[in-house]
């Protein structure tokens, strides 16, 4: 329910400098300029997947002290920057904004053949990588054998997701293609079940398609990921900066986007959210060129495992939990954990993807994520509040662009997201004092209820209390709101509950009132 409180205040002059160590003239700051210096010299590095997870599961890389986001700005939102870009929860897309995620066109050109110009066939799903007729260089991976259109559309649902969240992702289409669209470029190298190079022969194409799944038709099924613009550099890591980087001034175990992404990592349960699933991306002009960070790879998102249907642990537990296994072992097997009872449809363009027993609190990835760990109240209530802004139908119109041919596989789908998304409604905003989306209109203060808007809960009972801040000396002064009189330009307001209690600072810029700071 909106509330309206008056502030019939007159204010003609600005905050003195004796206040300008709690608010800066450009608070509140909207956009990190992280391009604002041209990286001169920056390294390509690749990362080993074992060492990534020993060093995670046995030790605990960066900060691990959950202090407040270091890189929010006084409202306590997210900047936009090379990392993160608000979108759908603070500027609305529309459905067909939110269908079309980050994709620029169609997909590759049908025109003419594709041109392979490099392979793999190690793994139980292949893939290889083309160059359509436009000269556009796409990564083309398949669904299990299995599992027909689980890992395609995981993929691109997923990715229509992250990127309406506010990421940067690549652009992923489905792509559908005979055998004959393909031609071996000459120069193009593979790497066998052996991991030995060598080229690559037409032969080979044949091998891989025999073993993916081909329609009634003859056609193929595949997800076409569109190169992104730059310089691959390599994944980024969820601790510490690039030393390379001198744009990348805030350790990442302390950017609210990357704490706040074990929300939204939950709520479609993308438990490989892990650094060899980033990318960092060298790009701009070269004379004021900069790192752009993108998260990759979602066949591992929904009921999606990416090779096969999702491992019933996928999300409860990590990959190695000492207590648990041994506990197991004590048992021969007789304990364990609740989530093994969990059962899920019979839905193989799914996997393994439920809402019932699913707790957003104790969700987990596959090893401990330092960004995650850290994630304190603030960050998952910003999360929350985000995850809460896709409407119903706007969910529905997304799972859609999976293509799924079941529809009651793509209905159910669509029921468990919603379903996944009101829970963390419910753990996050209900729990929480979740007054929000101040603003001033015509000179009232104007705020919402958001666990009783949403339907989450009953609106609390709550109080304000109004203060002058003085203009010399910084100290507040306790006023009734019908009261402030023209001798501050510093106004603090605060919104008390028997969740705690907000404070919202105005001030007055050109004549207007505005809101410059919001504390939780």
């Amino acid at each position: 329910m909106k509330q309206a409180l008056a502030l019939t205040i007159l204010i003609t002059f600005i905050v003195p400098s004796a206040l300008a160590q709690t608010f800066r003239a450009d608070d509140p700051v909207w956009v990190d300029n992280d391009a604002a210096i041209d990286v001169k010299h920056v390294a390509k590095h690749k990362l080993n997947d074992q060492y990534d997870f020993m060093i995670h599961a046995f030790g605990k890389p960066g900060d691990r002290v959950p202090k407040r986001a270091m890189n929010i700005n006084t409202l306590g939102e997210v900047p936009d920057s090379s990392w993160f870009q608000n979108r759908h929860a603070l500027r609305r897309m529309s459905v067909e904004e939110l269908v079309r995620g980050p994709n620029s066109g169609n997909g590759p050109s049908m025109e003419s053949p594709w041109t392979v110009i490099g392979a793999k066939t190690e793994g139980i799903t292949p893939g290889f990588r083309i160059r359509d007729g436009r000269g556009d260089v796409y990564f083309i991976k398949f669904d299990p054998p299995q599992n027909p259109e689980m890992a395609t559309a995981a993929e691109v649902i997923s990715t229509k997701f992250f990127y309406a969240l506010g990421y940067n992702v690549p652009e992923n289409y489905l792509a559908f293609f005979t055998r004959e669209q393909l031609v071996a470029d000459r120069k193009a190298v593979m790497t066998d079940g052996t991991g030995r190079e060598r080229r690559l022969e037409e032969a080979d194409l044949d091998v891989i398609l025999k073993r993916v799944h081909r329609s009634q038709d003859g056609k193929y099924r595949a997800v076409a990921s569109r190169q992104v613009y730059g310089i691959p550099l390599g994944p980024f890591q969820y601790f510490g900066t690039r030393p390379d980087d001198p744009n990348d001034i805030f350790p990442h175990e302390h950017r609210r986007e990357l704490r706040g992404l074990r929300v939204f990592a939950a709520w479609l349960n993308h438990d490989d959210s892990r650094a060899i699933n980033s990318l960092d991306v060298l790009a701009g002009e070269p004379d004021l060129r900069h790192v752009r960070h993108y998260l990759i790879d979602f066949g591992s998102t929904l009921g999606s495992g990416s090779v096969s249907a999702q491992k019933p642990r996928a999300g409860w537990e990590y990959m190695w939990e000492p207590g648990n296994a041994l506990k197991r072992i004590a048992t021969l097997g007789l304990w364990d954990k609740n989530w093994i009872q969990v059962k899920y449809p019979d839905l193989p363009s799914i996997g393994r993807f439920e809402s019932e027993w699913f707790d957003p609190k104790s969700w987990k990835p596959e090893y401990p994520n330092p960004a995650f760990v850290n994630a304190t109240d603030e960050d998952t209530y910003w999360a929350a509040k985000i995850v809460m802004a896709f409407t119903n139908e706007e969910i529905r119109a997304i799972v859609k662009t999976g293509q799924l041919s079941d529809p009651i596989a793509e209905t159910y789908l669509a029921d468990t997201l919603i379903a996944r998304r009101d829970k963390i409604g419910r753990q996050w905003l209900a729990t929480m004092n979740s007054f929000d989306h101040f603003r001033i209109v015509e000179g009232e203060l104007e705020f919402e209820h958001l666990a009783s808007r949403l339907d989450l809960g009953p609106e609390p009972a709550y109080q304000t209390e109004w203060f002058a801040i003085d203009s010399v000396s910084g100290t507040r002064r306790p006023v009734r709101r019908e009261d402030f009189q023209r001798e501050a330009a510093l106004f603090l307001v605060e919104l008390t509950s028997s969740a705690g209690t907000i404070k919202v600072h105005i001030r007055e810029r050109d004549g207007d009132l505005q809101i410059v700071g919001v504390d939780r």
